[in-house]
């Protein structure tokens, strides 16, 4: 049998709207085991490759028959391959990815993205059913909680084709200004830090980005030629900015509803088995 550890953050010393509910629970899977319904087979289309390397406890990642325990997940639409498991800065074990998805525009994809969040969000999970609960499934509730979390998350994002780093700035700004429509002179010099890290840079097919979030007000910025996260070459420290950014990608209106609803479908089977 292998533990799989479940994600329920706190929502302890929060001060963004939109309180969230959610508890942590370890469940007994044995290996091929399959969520119920929609979520065995998730909405991105997501398929698993199987891998080497070392076999850890895991949140099933369960895919058109992929195994408990595989290491690496691919989004089917872009077939863009992520591991299962990710080190980023500032972590001493591996985040553990939640869902898969891509963004296109204008009918041409863009790049595929992967959500990652730290296995030690699930350590106690008596302690966290005595503090909170969930009786019905609230994405959007769930979401803001895991960004409000004192632990690790992450954003791989992959090219799927050349993109100027203007252009992609300038995507991921129209991103933030849904959510920040008159910056503060603290927003505004953390909105500068995040443009002049793309600008002047081309950035080919196949680069990486990773968006790491190690509280509400620090997220790190990575870019990566070969899927490797270890380097920051940014660090935005304004909860403001780190949160618009997120509910760009996990609020109502998410510029890649695939990954959006791959994450959702696990959680919620996850959460209310």
């Amino acid at each position: 049998m292998i533990a799989a550890t479940v994600v329920a953050p706190s929502l302890a010393g929060s001060s963004f709207p939109r309180p969230a509910a959610a508890f942590l629970r370890t469940r007994l899977l044995s290996p091929g085991d399959a969520l119920p319904g929609s979520a065995s087979r998730l909405a991105s289309g997501c398929r698993v490759a199987r891998g080497g390397g070392a076999r850890r406890p895991q949140i099933p990642f369960a895919a058109e028959g992929g195994a408990v325990g595989d290491a690496f997940v691919i989004e089917g639409t872009t077939n863009v391959k992520f591991s299962r498991e990710l080190m980023v800065p500032g972590s001493t074990e591996p985040l553990i990815v939640l869902g898969t998805g891509y963004r296109d525009k204008f009918f041409v994809k863009v790049y595929a993205a992967a959500f990652y969040v730290d296995y030690s969000i699930g350590v106690d999970t008596e302690q966290w059913r005595k503090k909170v609960g969930i009786e019905t499934f609230d994405a959007s509730t769930v979401f803001d909680s895991i960004f409000k979390a004192p632990v690790l998350k992450s954003l791989s994002i992959t090219l799927v084709r050349d993109v100027d780093g203007k252009t992609f700035m300038k995507a991921l700004d129209d991103v933030i200004a849904r959510q920040i429509k008159k910056p503060t002179a603290e927003e505004e010099s953390s909105l500068s830090t995040f443009r002049n890290i793309f600008l002047g840079r081309n950035l080919k097919q196949g680069t990486s980005i990773y968006l790491t979030w190690s509280g509400p007000s620090v997220m790190l910025i990575s870019i990566s030629t070969n899927q490797d996260a270890s380097q920051v070459d940014a660090e935005i420290k304004s909860a403001s900015v780190n949160y618009a950014l997120y509910d760009g990608f996990f609020g109502s209106s998410p510029v890649s509803p695939t990954l959006r609803s791959s994450t959702a479908q696990l959680l919620e089977a996850l959460l209310t088995k």
